[in-house]
């Protein structure tokens, strides 16, 4: 990894909250959901009430209105408003850091890895962990159902003070 690439995450890594970047098929399945209790719907809901900073770029906003559009319309307009109150939108990576991290992730997730990467999240959601075969040690790739018992966990740990 370059310096460039490590002062960049370095300036943007926070401090006091859990970084979740979003993968574009768990913002469909949280966007469409028909229930209130689908991992997908959940991470979305934490992150609009910012218990934790839900995360994307153009690339996946970009992936996920495509989709929408085109396969389940009805989901757009809650997406759209997702964008507006649950999630902060980055830049897209480089190209330089596109081609240093090749072989790290399918070719058509390699933005994804990179951006998430770049931008201090903790976690990479996404249904398709086998398209992520060789994250950093700092992020880690997870399915929304795991990252919500990790954080129902976190949460039954808090001390009796704080519930």
């Amino acid at each position: 990894m370059s310096n460039a690439a490590s002062s960049t995450k370095n300036a943007t890594a926070p401090r006091d909250k859990l970084r979740v970047f979003f993968d574009a098929d768990v913002l469909i399945a949280g966007s469409v959901s028909k229930t209130h209790s689908s991992a997908s719907y959940i991470l979305l809901q934490l992150a609009e009430l910012t218990l934790i900073e839900g995360v994307i770029c153009p690339y996946v906003r970009e992936e996920v209105e495509r989709n929408l559009k085109q396969k389940l319309p009805q989901g757009l307009p809650i997406f759209q408003a997702l964008v507006q109150t649950a999630l902060k939108e980055v830049p897209d990576p480089p190209a330089e850091f596109l081609r240093e991290w090749a072989g790290r992730a399918d070719p058509k997730d390699l933005v994804v890895l990179v951006a998430a990467y770049l931008h201090g999240s903790h976690y990479l959601v996404t249904f398709n962990t086998k398209d992520y075969p060789k994250p950093p040690e700092s992020l880690k790739i997870i399915e929304p159902g795991e990252l919500v018992r990790r954080v129902r966990a976190w949460l039954a740990e808090l001390p009796q003070s704080l519930r």
